[in-house]
């Protein structure tokens, strides 16, 4: 598959970033999108601000990690997009995050979904990863193991990652899962033990 031909996806990618930061969910170039098409992954780059980040930017590689030739360096968390997406074929699409309440949430090792909605869209409780240093296989890993065959997961110590089929539905995962986080910061803990 040729960088032409990739093109539509680079910039959905790239429009996929901005939302990111426009919604507030990460900040400046912290965090990181992809896309899987066929056996390449578009990625945003590392170290480039969504808010000025170019479709051109967006970095390429193969399943095996292997960057395009001429392609920018990809985001420094390329392995945990990498190790999701060879573990799981349904992945097309992966959105990683540092949003303040969920990277709070991901701190404290706990997000209990309070609210009807958020238990529907997220389940019961959020899974979290072991801690791992950023941007290792080991986290990578980690994360991979966590999510399983779910969509969400905090990263120990990080921020989190949502996954899904199209890019809106990974969006919108990690608005949920902020939005999930903030509301089990307002509740008062025995609220949340009897489940209210």
């Amino acid at each position: 598959m040729n960088r032409q031909s990739l093109r539509p996806w680079r910039k959905g990618v790239a429009r996929a970033a901005r939302t990111m930061a426009e919604l507030g969910l990460t900040h400046w170039s912290s965090g990181n999108v992809s896309a899987r098409v066929g056996d390449k992954i578009v990625i945003t780059p590392s170290g480039v601000p969504y808010a000025r980040l170019q479709p051109r930017q967006i970095a390429t590689l193969d399943l095996a990690g292997e960057a395009a030739a001429g392609a920018s360096l990809p985001s420094s968390e390329w392995r945990l997009h990498v190790a999701l997406y060879r573990a799981r074929e349904d992945i097309a699409c992966v959105v990683h995050t540092h949003s303040p309440a969920a990277t709070a949430a991901a701190c404290r090792g706990e997000l209990i979904p309070v609210t009807h909605e958020a238990q529907i869209f997220l389940g019961e409780r959020v899974p979290v990863s072991d801690s791992a240093p950023p941007g290792s296989w080991e986290l990578a890993q980690a994360v991979s193991r966590s999510l399983g065959d779910g969509c969400v997961a905090l990263i120990a110590n990080h921020g989190a990652v949502t996954v899904g089929e199209r890019m809106e539905r990974a969006l919108a995962l990690a608005v949920l899962l902020e939005e999930a986080a903030r509301t089990q910061q307002a509740v008062p803990g025995s609220c949340l033990k009897r489940g209210a």
